[in-house]
């Protein structure tokens, strides 16, 4: 056992994602930088890393969108008030 203490970020890290946690504990920081350059995974031991790296690029890429279409509904909702102000001071 290295350390016998677990640390807040350790914690913070098994929360946000365990399989991250799980690897880095495996084979070392060292390790998953290496796999990170790496262009293709074809091993099969690699393949839960993909796809990890892959669920994730897509959760990010989901909320980059959601945030886009929620500035895009309040953009809508201003242009509608103020369209509707327009016409009621007429």
């Amino acid at each position: 056992m290295k350390n016998k203490y677990i640390s807040a970020s350790e914690i913070n890290q098994f929360v946000y994602c365990p399989y991250q946690w799980y690897y880095i504990k495996k084979y070392g920081n060292k390790y998953i930088n290496e796999l990170r350059e790496k262009e293709g995974f074809n091993n099969s031991e690699l393949s839960n890393y993909k796809k990890g790296m892959e669920y994730h690029e897509k959760y990010y890429r989901d909320i980059v969108i959601m945030r886009y279409k929620k500035i895009a509904m309040w953009i809508a909702i201003a242009l509608i008030l103020l369209f509707l102000f327009v016409e009621f001071i007429k």
